[in-house]
């Protein structure tokens, strides 16, 4: 869970609990220290807590009390435990900008290595240099989609805060000659000595490494993709 949304699920907690009566607030702090007792992080129980309240908020203008809701607390406790943790998944710009680096990278490895194994009269396009910057440039044109268009349509965005749909189309436009750019002046300006056609056995290594980093990458940090489709 992002910082950010981890204070806001603290502040809305605060607020919740004050609106409990005498008996709920009493379940509340029993389950915490239970919750402490079992070593759960404070993150866990944040999440926790943020799904029971609203409900328990709800619930008890009709006179439904947290026993009555969720059973004692040590069984409300053995309930938590007994649940899969939910992996966070990362919008790190970072991490972000890196999956999709090398999923491209990977991609295009992949098919020039192919073709100039394959397919005859096949030649290379591109120098290593300028494989490498426009997989780096594109993982940061997708981020930008993902930035500007893309989270806005996962459940729970704040779609207040979504830009102008012609910045937006602005913004990808210049991101995306930018991407052109960077490929055409590193072809035509860094020397075939530095940027080496590569034999396109080594571009199928290099693209099958980057596929498998970009996977392990993503089942280690849970990254979201950039490049998929929003979850509804």
């Amino acid at each position: 869970m992002e910082p950010e949304t981890l204070r806001e699920y603290v502040s809305e907690n605060r607020e919740l609990e004050k609106q409990l009566t005498k008996r709920n607030q009493q379940y509340i702090f029993d389950l915490k220290k239970s919750l402490n007792a079992a070593n759960l992080s404070e993150e866990e129980k944040t999440k926790v807590l943020h799904e029971m309240l609203p409900v328990l908020v709800k619930e008890q203008k009709g006179g439904r009390t947290a026993r009555q809701l969720f059973g004692t607390v040590s069984e409300r406790t053995e309930a938590i435990l007994s649940t899969p943790e939910t992996p966070t998944e990362s919008s790190s710009p970072l991490l972000m900008w890196l999956d999709n680096t090398l999923l491209i990278l990977g991609i295009f490895g992949l098919i020039m290595g192919v073709m100039g194994i394959f397919v005859e009269d096949s030649t290379q396009v591109y120098g290593l240099i300028t494989l490498i910057v426009m997989a780096m440039a594109g993982g940061w044109v997708f981020y930008l989609m993902y930035k500007y268009m893309y989270q806005y349509e996962h459940p729970g965005a704040d779609k207040s805060k979504r830009p102008k749909m012609w910045k937006s189309i602005l913004i990808m436009m210049g991101a995306f000659f930018v991407w052109v750019g960077s490929i055409a002046l590193s072809s035509m300006l860094i020397p075939t000595s530095i940027n080496v056609i590569l034999d396109p056995v080594y571009l199928v290594i290099i693209g099958a490494a980057a596929v498998g980093v970009r996977f392990y990458l993503k089942k280690r940090y849970n990254i979201i993709g950039s490049l998929s489709a929003p979850r509804r």
